[in-house]
């Protein structure tokens, strides 16, 4: 399928919430930030696909930048963090490092863990060493997979422990399918998306109007990835126990090698019986491989899909594209996160659990009609904001229908706050745990 422009709906009425102002700041702040790929092209734009050398992993419009890596400035009115910017005078920057790296450098433990480490490029295929911050912690981060209780369990062991943590949800993404441009279908069945993916399906002349006997080449997430995790857990429920898949075949992971079972003999190998596979790190990687790779497909985000200009089916003949502006949700789970079952369970060890906020993966939006869906949100801490508390507050607040001045999604993304329910939550939870 080609790209097709949709008509946008328009944003919801305001709604009169006092606490949530575009009056620009009485003391502006820059803040630094980054994480997962997926909502990139809503928080910042596709500026960064431009810039020279291209794939700058680093946008921002901050005045002290101590970054040698090449950046993508942010540009307004077209993306959130531009509307951010320029309605409070605040300055903002966000580096793409996946939702697994930032995690890490939320919590303080794991492989990367300081914020003003090296942002880095795509360019270079070096992996991010933090987000071009001026210190060790960050004022946010992005993730599209949740907080969950072994990430609890690790900050409170961990040097940032006393600094406590908020998560609020802030989007809802379409995941879109790209494929080579020599392939001819243009829609794919949920039985033919889970049969690609478990191996049952290794040769494009398994699916009717592919134009192609060539093997299938998937192309997946190498990092810890948000995106990985929801592409998962729609395979997983999807595809277990149906089309021939064993139950328990697929098992949700930010790490697409840890949810899809080994090669026999090889433990821990990073994709089934796959005809060929291509580990790439980032979304945009993933859609630049997949364009350039004969007989590829791979998974993300639509609006990524669409800014390179990738091919991509339709799934039970729905569009990516399709998503309307605002979607109806019920209010978030208060104080609960994942367990290792990816299932919603209360939170142990936080002295103010309600400041985690989580959507159920399974949460179906009414209306929505294509199926492969993911949900993104902002993280931080709930004490030692200083002067950077109400430049926070204003950015969560550009995610509620009550700021008049923010942006319309991407095609493909959708607030959360078509019910009143969820948007008093999400604003009790900002009020409350962002201090």
């Amino acid at each position: 399928m080609r790209r097709t422009t949709f008509l946008r709906v328009r944003p919801l009425a305001v709604v009169a919430f006092a606490a949530m102002t575009a009056a620009g700041s009485a003391g502006a702040a820059d803040l630094f930030g980054g994480g997962a790929t997926f909502p990139v092209q809503s928080y910042v734009g596709d500026n960064f696909l431009t810039t020279v050398p291209v794939r700058a992993r680093l946008s921002r419009n901050t005045t002290n930048a101590v970054t040698t890596s090449p950046i993508a400035t942010l540009s307004p009115p077209d993306t959130l963090f531009a509307r951010f910017s320029s309605g409070t005078g605040n300055k903002i920057s966000y580096c793409q490092t996946g939702s697994g790296t930032g995690k890490t450098v939320l919590i303080g433990v794991g492989s990367v863990i300081n914020a003003n480490g090296e942002c880095g490029t795509y360019q270079t295929g070096t992996s991010p060493a933090g987000f071009s911050g001026t210190a060790a912690a960050p004022n946010y981060i992005g993730t599209d997979s949740p907080i969950s209780q072994a990430d609890v369990t690790s900050f409170n062991g961990g040097p940032r422990a006393a600094r406590e943590l908020w998560q609020v949800p802030t989007l809802a993404g379409a995941i879109a399918l790209p494929n080579h441009s020599a392939l001819g279908f243009t829609n794919l069945t949920t039985e033919q998306v889970c049969r690609i993916f478990s191996a049952r399906i290794t040769n494009w002349s398994g699916i009717p109007g592919s134009g192609s006997t060539a093997p299938i080449n998937i192309v997946y997430r190498a990092e810890g990835s948000g995106t990985s995790f929801a592409f998962t857990s729609y395979l997983a429920a999807a595809c277990n126990g149906k089309f021939t898949i064993p139950a328990g075949y697929f098992k949700p992971n930010q790490s697409f090698a840890a949810a899809v079972p080994a090669v026999p003999g090889q433990p821990g190998s990073a994709a089934p019986l796959y005809a060929a596979s291509t580990p790439i790190n980032g979304n945009p990687g993933v859609v630049t491989s997949v364009i350039g790779t004969a007989s590829a497909i791979g998974y993300a985000d639509y609006p990524e899909v669409d800014a390179q200009g990738a091919e991509f089916p339709t799934v039970n003949s729905a569009s990516p594209a399709a998503l309307p502006a605002s979607i109806s949700i019920p209010a978030p789970l208060s104080g609960q996160v994942l367990n290792a079952s990816n299932t919603p369970v209360a939170v142990t060890g936080m002295t103010n659990p309600a400041c985690l906020r989580l959507i159920n993966p399974t949460t179906i939006p009414a209306g929505v009609t294509y199926p492969i869906l993911a949900y993104t949100y902002m993280g931080g801490y709930r004490n030692t904001n200083g002067t950077s508390t109400t430049p926070l507050r204003q950015l969560l607040g550009y995610f509620l229908a009550s700021q008049t001045n923010r942006p319309a999604p991407p095609a493909g993304f959708a607030y959360l706050d078509g019910d009143a329910n969820y948007r008093l939550s999400v604003q009790n939870t900002i009020n409350t745990c962002v201090l």
